[in-house]
């Protein structure tokens, strides 16, 4: 009776399963420019508070825009955690490693291939003490908004972190 009950369903599924169509990759589907300009606006914003001190508008904005579903508790917990990361780094030398900001680049575009709704942006900003690698990660909504879905920094060697296979996979996908 088990095995009758197991046969039908799979008959069932693959009878359905027929009429599925597979959607094909679509490698040349890139984010439109106008997205990829916001996204940059995005950033500017974020580095001209950086380099103002600006600090508390910064922890502020990465959690309204990747902490939107996240409940009252944990967005308190993550903007002081960003706020406090924030602070350390406007720290001048010697009390801290970086200090002012004074420029930054763009330093790669990644994009995933048959995807023009997620995209990355890396930066490389320069502090008077040191430099830093920036990764923002952006998604374009239902409503043709860019927003921010993810922000780190990293004090690795750029040479390093720029070679790693996420961060090498776009050039091999161009």
């Amino acid at each position: 009776m088990r095995n009758a009950f197991y046969i039908i369903a799979l008959l069932t599924i693959s009878l359905f399963a027929q009429n599925i169509k597979a959607q094909n990759l679509d490698i040349k589907k890139v984010p439109k420019p106008e997205y990829i300009e916001s996204a940059k606006e995005l950033a500017k914003g974020i580095f001209d508070n950086l380099k103002k001190n600006k600090n508390k508008e910064i922890a502020d904005f990465i959690v309204k825009s990747i902490g939107y579903n996240w409940d009252e508790s944990k967005k308190i917990t993550e903007r002081n955690d960003y706020l406090a990361k924030l602070e350390i780094i406007s720290l001048k030398p010697p009390k801290g490693v970086y200090g002012k900001l004074f420029g930054y680049d763009l330093i790669e575009e990644g994009f995933l291939l048959g995807s023009d709704r997620y995209f990355r942006h890396t930066y490389i900003s320069y502090h008077e003490g040191s430099i830093l690698i920036w990764e923002f990660r952006f998604f374009v909504n239902k409503k043709n908004e860019v927003t921010l879905h993810y922000i780190g920094w990293s004090d690795k060697n750029p040479f390093e972190y720029m070679s790693t296979p996420d961060m090498l996979l776009p050039r091999y996908n161009k």
